[in-house]
């Protein structure tokens, strides 16, 4: 099953009753808040033609816009903001951005791909295909999956956004790994890990296996003990997790949230 996706430098030219719309967070065509509002009912994708800036769902890599090299760096600084993010191109560059990924050993991400060819047929790897350019009527058409991760809420969570359950709490010991089993890869859902210090600065390394992609991701972050806590989203492809602090002597305290 598909879905049908509206977007457009223009939201005034999209239908208010879209399955789905897309516009952009940055860049000479952001959409403003009353262009947002627009759409009640409509699923949102956000996407950022910036490989600066940490916001969206999606960025946009093709000429003037981010490069293929700069969505690695992008993915992964959404990653660290908790989001599960998607990166779109042509399908001839497709293969340059996957490559991009591979050569830096970095989970690659879910992908919207555009190939003007009238076809709203998903190709395989691709969550999105951007199939139809109108100019005159200002919008493009794009096939979706049913399911969207990043887009879409986790699909069979069973605890609402407003409630969530401690699964696990571990105080981390500097040098010390911890390794455990993500909850949602059991529950379906998508879990959310927290790390915060009370008594001093850290740095964690996280590394995070992911059995879709068949591949480690692994990102160090900065854990202060004047700040809130780091807050990661572990999705439910996620099947294992280690976790250790490799620079401060204070102890970080991990929480699991499913």
């Amino acid at each position: 099953m598909t879905r049908t996706m509206y977007d457009g430098v223009d939201a005034s030219r999209l239908p208010a009753d879209a399955q789905l719309v897309a516009g952009y967070v940055d860049g000479a065509y952001a959409w403003s808040a009353a262009d947002w509002a627009r759409f009640p009912q409509s699923v949102k994708v956000r996407i950022a033609v910036f490989s600066s800036t940490n916001d969206g769902e999606v960025l946009d890599v093709e000429p003037g816009n981010a490069t293929p090299a700069e969505s690695v760096d992008w993915v992964l600084m959404r990653r660290r903001a908790g989001v599960d993010p998607t990166v779109y191109m042509n399908t001839s560059t497709w293969p340059t951005v996957r490559s991009e990924f591979s050569a830096r050993k970095v989970a690659e991400p879910h992908y919207w791909v555009a190939q003007y060819d009238g076809i709203a047929t998903l190709p395989a790897g691709a969550v999105a295909k951007q199939y139809y350019n109108n100019n005159q009527a200002g919008y493009d058409l794009s096939v979706v999956a049913d399911y969207w991760p990043g887009v879409d809420p986790a699909s069979g969570t069973t605890f609402g956004a407003s409630l969530r359950r401690n699964d696990m709490h571990v105080d981390l010991k500097p040098n010390t790994p911890v390794v455990f089993t993500n909850p949602a890869a059991v529950l379906g859902g998508t879990s959310t890990m927290l790390l915060a210090s009370d008594f001093g600065d850290a740095t964690v390394r996280v590394a995070t296996f992911s059995f879709k992609q068949h591949a480690w991701t692994v990102v160090e972050h900065t854990v202060t003990a004047n700040g809130g806590a780091v807050s990661l989203s572990l999705p439910a492809d996620t099947n294992k997790v280690s976790v250790n602090v490799t620079a401060g002597n204070a102890p970080v305290g991990l929480d699991v949230l499913a």
